[in-house]
């Protein structure tokens, strides 16, 4: 809690009813102080559970799909309940599409998946399999005129597995987990836009 400026006093402010003043324990709200840092819970619980269980909880899924996008979610909610398909099954299935471009297609059925969202959940289930297509690591690698690289931005299912593909085999070369080389890609361009900020402030 932020106290007001001035004061000790906590902000005026209505409470939930399922959090009341130091109603939490010490244990809960290491917990949610855990929970803060999304990407290691995603990698570190979540990854050996779908691995253990073969699927997604609903909250599970949305917590992928809202580290990935936010704004996503509610199309995406809305696209399974198109379907007629919960998180649950729908990751099944997943999990049982006997090839990599298999499970990409199986996600990309839903409305309001598309192939940046897909390869989040994905990478999240299968890490040393896929990675995150996201523009600033892509860009990184782009800029470097990586060879065998897409022609573009993967756009379709074999473009995507190609770029993974690539990075399977930067990873490798450079002895990193394919994870930590996307989190160093997509760091490259988060610096380089933050350094050329910096210089022309």
């Amino acid at each position: 809690m932020v106290a007001v400026e001035g004061s000790s006093r906590l902000p005026s402010r209505k409470l939930g009813a399922s959090w009341k003043v130091n109603a939490p324990g010490n244990a809960e709200l290491k917990r949610l102080a855990a929970l803060h840092n999304l990407e290691d819970h995603l990698f570190e619980v979540v990854t050996p559970r779908f691995q253990e269980n073969r699927t997604l909880s609903p909250y599970d899924f949305f917590a992928i799909v809202t580290w990935k996008s936010n704004r996503a979610k509610t199309r995406i909610r809305d696209g399974l309940a198109a379907a007629g398909k919960p998180a649950s099954i729908l990751m099944r299935e997943v999990s049982e599409a006997a090839s990599a471009e298999a499970k990409v297609e199986t996600l990309l059925k839903v409305r309001g998946i598309g192939l940046p969202m897909a390869s989040a959940i994905l990478t999240v289930c299968y890490p040393e399999e896929f990675t995150v297509l996201d523009y600033r690591a892509w860009g990184t690698l782009e800029e470097a005129s990586i060879e065998g690289l897409p022609a573009r931005y993967p756009q379709e299912v074999g473009e995507y597995l190609q770029y993974c593909r690539i990075c399977q085999h930067l990873a490798a070369e450079k002895v990193l987990s394919l994870r930590d080389l996307d989190r160093a890609l997509w760091a490259k361009s988060w610096e380089d836009d933050l350094l050329a900020l910096a210089e022309g402030a």
